[in-house]
């Protein structure tokens, strides 16, 4: 996430009535995010669940982060590779993969063929049961990396199933059984999970500590961020009707 232009609390939606809920655990599951941290937020628990059951799980990582600071005299290249370094530790927290890193320009997101390509060969090279990224239909986004993020991933994943798409790419075509939307406009799928899941989650965000003032309203250099960003999870992730925890999603299984 960068800066608060969609902020923390664009994470914290109400949900929707659930049609589906609980996938079976994936075998391989691919996360995109348009910026570090965006998939911790969207889904991180959902995927510390399912690596604690043996899911790989990769992320990838669109932009650089670069612009993900209030401060006019931040150095944003320093920024970039400082955000890089915190995404591959929350990766860990989660027990994921390291990252893939795309190194598009914080802000300057676009549908471009050369990096739909790039996603494909990475579809093709990881073959995962589930993918999992922004909703670019959402009514009303702002920013505009979210909105394309979601677009060039959907983009991908046509592609990846068409052979006749990028011949030249290595890897045999692919098709993931199902897509999950997370922050969408209309949420029909849940996944349950924990506390403990939702305190994987917590950790995970507390790594992108350059975050913490512009993107989460916390001071530089609080040493309890975890256990504050958990309070915040637990109160937006709670079922009230069964007092369990989910993290809400629309699931596309028409791929």
């Amino acid at each position: 996430m960068t800066g608060q232009r969609d902020g923390i609390a664009s994470y914290l939606v109400a949900a929707d009535t659930d049609t589906t809920a609980d996938l079976p655990t994936p075998a391989s599951v691919l996360a995109i995010g348009a910026h570090p941290d965006d998939v911790e937020f969207g889904c991180g628990a959902t995927l510390a669940k399912w690596t604690q059951y043996g899911a790989r799980v990769h992320i990838g990582i669109l932009t650089d982060g670069r612009r993900g600071s209030w401060s006019s005299g931040q150095d944003q290249l320093a920024l970039a590779v400082a955000r890089q370094n915190e995404s591959r530790d929350a990766a860990h927290i989660l027990r994921a993969d390291p990252p893939s890193f795309f190194q598009q320009i914080d802000g300057e997101l676009r549908a471009t063929p050369e990096l739909i390509m790039r996603l494909v060969a990475l579809l093709r090279s990881l073959h995962p049961d589930v993918v999992i990224t922004h909703d670019p239909w959402k009514r009303y986004r702002l920013h505009p990396d979210h909105r394309i993020a979601g677009e060039v991933t959907i983009d991908a994943i046509v592609q990846a199933r068409d052979a006749s798409f990028w011949p030249e790419l290595t890897g045999a075509p692919t098709r993931p059984s199902a897509l999950l939307l997370f922050e969408a406009d209309s949420e029909d799928h849940s996944e349950t999970i924990t506390k403990d899941h939702l305190r994987s989650k917590a950790e995970a965000l507390a790594c992108h500590q350059s975050q913490y003032v512009s993107s989460y309203g916390l001071a530089s250099d609080a040493s309890d961020a975890d256990q504050k960003l958990l309070a915040r999870l637990c109160d937006v992730a709670r079922d009230p009707a069964n007092n369990t925890y989910r993290e809400r999603f629309k699931r596309i299984t028409d791929l």
